[in-house]
């Protein structure tokens, strides 16, 4: 078998405040319990807020 990974970017705009916190770990909580993994630590810049994720895919031998 092969395997491969998978990779995205769960991303929210950023405001100072909880709700931007809580938008991103409802949507990185949804990617965990589809199979994603984190990758790294979250990311914030001006405008959003970033969390990479990575996911394994098993194919199976041609």
């Amino acid at each position: 078998m092969k395997n491969s990974m998978e990779y995205t970017i769960v991303a929210v705009p950023f405001h100072a405040d909880a709700a931007t916190h809580e938008e991103l770990a409802r949507k990185v909580n949804e990617k965990l319990a589809g199979g994603y993994e984190l990758y790294g630590q979250p990311l914030v810049s001006e405008e959003m807020m970033y969390q990479a994720m990575t996911k394994t895919i098993v194919h199976g031998t041609p």
